[in-house]
């Protein structure tokens, strides 16, 4: 049943780690040190945790130029245009020729290579190196030549390409990846309509076909008429397979009916009909009961063979002896009643946290923030005048949930932002728990088997709310931290509104399968505005 609910969250700003003063000078010189014993590896680490600690000509420059001296010719070719869109104003001279002079000589040896893939999450891999998960960017600068792109992802067919990439041109490889058959399909015909099973499990009518899993299936019919052998069969994943069942005729005729044309008629446990039931059975033995209050139950235990029919009249004797007539009148559903139950309760409508409403704006990559759910208790007493009644509802119920921010140096629109780092996992823990209590308008509508009921009023409910967050580190360190403040609550207006179908055990006494709606909001008296310890 729907829980509709608002949660609101606070946390403290996590410390983000400052590169220490004079870092960049540092990496500097010690990069200009690799340079001198040609150690291209060293020297483009050093320039990369310069350009880190402090963005600068020099350092982007120092990167551009170990990449080309190491050969990776693409990623030179975008340090190099980096450095032209960042600090033309501060390049001088001789850095402009050489940057235009380097563009120029690697625009003739390298192109753009372009990887679209129709599923998120594959991994892209080009000459053997992960290129990283679908998306990936939009263009990469690859060196001149063919390529060869693959791409995988766990329950899809591999997908492998060749690429040919043109001085300064542009390729462009489109993968869609096919799933894997996991399943075979099966076609199941008969010569007359027969309900089908698959391995015991009734699945539906002739002509009947669906997916299986692969391996060794039983396959069988039946219908009030007759049945089928089942067959065995074994299916590959892929495979199209056609059953045809060979019908044999073994029903059995059933005929119940009572002399006054009352009474509630049992075949094998189950309710079929009210005062007569006549139909076709499996032969095999089965028990018919008719009852009816104020006289005494019929039972009988029978066994039929194929093709056998049965037929009786049952006359229902009165309870408590004597010749006079029982009348069996329909209990008035008026007075006191009442009833329990047991939800499970799924939210509706988030929990109005900033991890749902603000992800960008807190500097996250991406977040995580599922509905909660949970379950509850309720019980109601009240008074009936049929079909209307009021009542007293009082219920209590719990639920949790848990949503996570993904820190990992930039948030979604790709902006650095100082709370974006360093690199980790906020995962934040919610449950809540209370309890509501309403007044509420009931009708109900019944016959001899069955009620149907509606209820909804409003009252107030209390919830309590309490909160956790861990934070874990993804940038290698191991740092972890955990935040667990002062739990909150709130009272709120609340609705309640029911729908049910009960199934009438005895007149008094119903079995109920429905559907309850409890709502209220966090935010209607302000009580959950209390600042966080």
């Amino acid at each position: 049943m729907p829980l509709v609910a608002v949660a609101v969250a606070t946390a403290p700003t996590p410390v983000v780690a400052q590169p220490a003063p004079g870092a960049d000078k540092a990496e500097l010189a010690a990069a200009d040190k690799a340079v001198r014993a040609k150690d291209w590896d060293a020297a483009l680490t050093h320039y990369q945790a310069a350009q880190q600690a402090s963005p600068s000509p020099q350092a982007q420059l120092g990167a551009a130029n170990s990449l080309y001296q190491l050969g990776r010719l693409g990623e030179a070719y975008e340090a190099y245009d980096q450095a032209q869109r960042d600090y033309a104003a501060k390049l001088g001279a001789a850095d402009k020729a050489t940057v235009a002079a380097r563009l120029k000589d690697l625009a003739a040896k390298t192109g753009w290579l372009s990887v679209r893939v129709n599923e998120v999450g594959a991994q892209v891999d080009v000459d053997g190196k992960t290129l990283g998960t679908s998306p990936v960017p939009v263009l990469v600068r690859v060196p001149v030549g063919p390529h060869d792109i693959r791409i995988s992802k766990a329950g899809f067919s591999p997908f492998a390409s060749r690429a040919e990439v043109a001085p300064d041109g542009k390729a462009v490889i489109e993968a869609n990846l096919v799933r894997e058959a996991t399943q075979a399909h099966l076609v199941v015909q008969a010569s007359e309509p027969l309900r089908v099973s698959v391995d015991g499990v009734d699945v539906g009518s002739t002509p009947w076909e669906g997916d299986v899993a692969a391996g060794a299936h039983e396959i069988g019919g039946h219908s009030s008429t007759a049945t089928a052998l089942p067959q065995q069969v074994t299916v590959k994943p892929g495979d199209r397979s056609a059953v045809s069942l060979v019908v044999a005729a073994t029903a059995a005729h059933l005929q119940v009916r009572t002399s006054d044309g009352k009474g509630l008629i049992y075949v094998d446990g189950a309710v079929k009909a009210e005062g007569a039931f006549s139909a076709d059975v499996g032969p095999g033995p089965h028990t018919v009961v008719v009852s009816r209050e104020g006289y005494e139950r019929f039972e009988k235990a029978l066994t039929l063979a194929p093709r056998e029919t049965w037929a009786e009249t049952v006359t229902l004797k009165p309870t408590g002896g004597g010749g006079g007539e029982v009348k069996s009148a329909e209990r008035a559903f008026d007075g006191i009643y009442g009833g329990f139950g047991l939800a499970g309760l799924f939210g509706v409508g988030g929990q109005g946290t900033e991890i749902e409403t603000r992800c960008d704006t807190l500097g996250a990559s991406s977040c995580d923030a599922p509905s909660p759910i949970g379950g509850g208790a309720f019980g109601y007493v009240g008074w009936t005048w049929n079909p209307v009644g009021f009542e007293l509802m009082l219920g209590a119920s719990g639920d949790t949930v848990q949503q996570t921010a993904h820190f990992s140096g930039v948030n979604r629109a790709g902006t650095v932002l100082p709370i974006s780092a360093p690199a980790r996992d906020e995962k934040f823990t919610f449950a809540r728990f209370g309890g509501v209590a309403a007044v509420r308008v009931r009708a109900s509508f019944q016959n001899g088997l069955l009620r149907g009921t509606v209820a909804g009023g409003l009252g107030v409910s209390y919830k309590q709310m309490l909160m956790k967050r861990e934070s874990t580190a993804t940038d290698g360190t191991g740092r972890k931290d955990t935040y667990v403040p002062d739990g909150v609550s709130y009272t709120s207006p609340a609705i309640s509104l029911e729908g049910a179908l009960q199934l009438r055990v005895s007149g008094a006494l119903a079995i109920a399968l429905g559907l309850e709606m409890w709502a209220d909001n966090a935010s209607i008296f302000g009580s959950n505005a209390a600042p966080l310890r």
